[in-house]
């Protein structure tokens, strides 16, 4: 019994490093992008102007992203091909984060990499149409979940790479891939 434990353990262990994040984005037109999508984006931020879309592109799957700025603060917006919400995520620095979780993170950091440096980080939020909508127009919590999603450099005896680690409110790696740029992304002029 101990065995197969063991061993859930060091597959799951395995599964979070084996991921691999590939992605493209490219700007779009507003034009290209689902009503749904409109509808939601206007009921919650009330008549936001200067949004930029975008489309990305993974291996499995493709959305809609809307970036702008609210009450001084990046925000990220993530729609289905339908226009369905997926998630919110605002930019945030790693210091404001509530000091339990980032001692948990800081810790995972220490034990898993001999350097790393914080590159990004937001704080997700996901529910439903109508919870996440409720957050931002009227500040009520019910149904959140929330999660950090965090960008670093992390250097350990076998791999130095770009990583996105997703981390639970209490700061619990919940999931980690290795982000892999397009080669556009790497050659700089």
């Amino acid at each position: 019994m101990k065995f197969y434990i063991f061993s859930l353990i060091a597959l799951i262990g395995t599964q979070l490093v084996a991921q691999t994040k590939v992605e493209a984005e490219k700007r779009i037109d507003h034009s290209e992008v689902p009503e749904l999508a409109f509808d939601w984006l206007n009921d919650a931020y009330e008549g936001k102007k200067r949004i930029k879309w975008y489309e990305q592109q993974s291996r499995n799957k493709r959305v809609y992203e809307a970036k702008f700025k609210w009450e001084g603060k990046r925000q990220s917006i993530e729609f289905d091909t339908i226009g369905n919400i997926i998630n919110i995520e605002i930019q945030l620095k790693f210091r404001n984060i509530p000091e339990k979780a980032k001692n948990t993170i800081n810790t995972y950091f220490s034990e898993n990499y001999e350097n790393y440096k914080i590159k990004k980080v937001q704080i997700q939020y996901l529910g439903k149409p109508d919870d996440l909508e409720d957050l931002i127009d009227e500040d009520e919590w019910e149904n959140i979940t929330t999660n950090y999603e965090i960008e670093f450099l992390g250097q350990s005896e076998t791999q130095n790479d770009l990583f996105e680690a997703l981390f639970s409110y209490t700061g619990q790696l919940l999931e980690l891939r290795v982000i892999e740029l397009p080669s556009s992304d790497i050659l700089k002029y």
